[in-house]
């Protein structure tokens, strides 16, 4: 019973505040090496690889044990769509 309110309740709310969390950091990262000069054009790929970093540890840390759905056609579209929508 814990355990389904820790996943149901607790985590979806806990990963909304750290994704807030980090907005927030790499926003005063921003202002602060703007301030001293850096690019924005310079700045955002210093921010991929340092996401790399972080994440791909993670990847292999959390690799999953089951076998992943194929990529049929209403798979890839719901895709697209989701990015559409992201992108407007």
């Amino acid at each position: 019973m814990a355990r389904g309110y820790f996943y149901n309740e607790v985590l979806p709310s806990a990963a909304m505040i750290a994704v807030e969390l980090s907005n927030v950091v790499v926003s005063i990262l921003f202002k602060a090496a703007s301030s001293k000069g850096l690019s924005y054009n310079i700045f955002v790929p210093y921010g991929y690889v340092l996401a790399t970093l972080v994440l791909l540890p993670l990847a292999f840390f959390f690799a999953r044990k089951t076998v992943l759905p194929p990529l049929n056609f209403p798979f890839i579209s719901r895709i697209c769509l989701l990015g559409v929508v992201g992108y407007t």
